[in-house]
């Protein structure tokens, strides 16, 4: 990258997270860097996504990526309202990133890395649309279930994109899903105040017979 497009990704990715601050509230000013940095080189990934933390938005901490939208606005494989970064939410406060031994932050932080990783690789050649939901192989080898939600839009540039909610749901859940419809599934989990946060150390969602 030269110094003129070095200078033009800076600026872009500054207006970005301005966009995004302005919906989540300031972020917590550190950068979680990949030791790797995360390319998707003839359909593999190398490196994992930098994670971005944003402790004043609601209770907890939300996570977001800002590698997947491009300097001309293009990005991943758009879905029906178009392109966009991912955002997770945990009910964990957040906390040094390098706490030793790891809090329960950090175990939620590396696995929404893990997530939004193989969600931004998928995405360059798969469409993730709102309300669908993905499998996903975690580090652990264990299956992850996330559905996908427009959280919020922002526009960067005249460019109109959104951040794409990752909520992780049990395995368990997906019957009550196929039940109530994804859209209805969601509706519930605000109302009984689950939505947005992907921490499973909840009851699962269902009918009771």
């Amino acid at each position: 990258m030269n110094d003129s497009s070095n200078e033009q990704y800076i600026a872009h990715y500054n207006r970005k997270q301005e966009a995004i601050e302005s919906i989540l509230g300031p972020s917590a000013g550190v950068v979680g860097h990949a030791m790797i940095p995360f390319r998707v080189l003839a359909g593999m990934t190398i490196g994992q996504v930098d994670m971005h933390y944003f402790p004043n938005h609601t209770e907890g901490t939300g996570f977001t990526t800002m590698e997947l939208i491009n300097t001309d606005g293009t990005g991943p494989k758009p879905n029906k309202k178009g392109t966009y970064e991912l955002v997770a939410f945990t009910k964990q406060p957040f906390n040094d990133i390098n706490q030793d031994p790891p809090t329960a932050f950090n175990l939620m932080e590396r696995r929404m890395c893990d997530n939004f990783t193989q969600i931004a690789a998928a995405a360059q050649e798969k469409v993730f649309n709102p309300y669908e939901i993905c499998g996903i192989r975690g580090s652990d080898g264990e299956v992850r279930y996330i559905i996908f939600d427009v959280y919020r839009e922002f526009e960067v540039d005249g460019h109109r994109h959104h951040l794409l909610l990752c909520m992780e749901i049990f395995e368990e859940e997906l019957a009550t899903v196929e039940n109530f419809g994804h859209k209805g599934f969601l509706e519930m989990l605000k109302m009984i105040k689950i939505y947005p946060y992907s921490d499973l150390d909840r009851n699962w969602v269902g009918i009771k017979k």
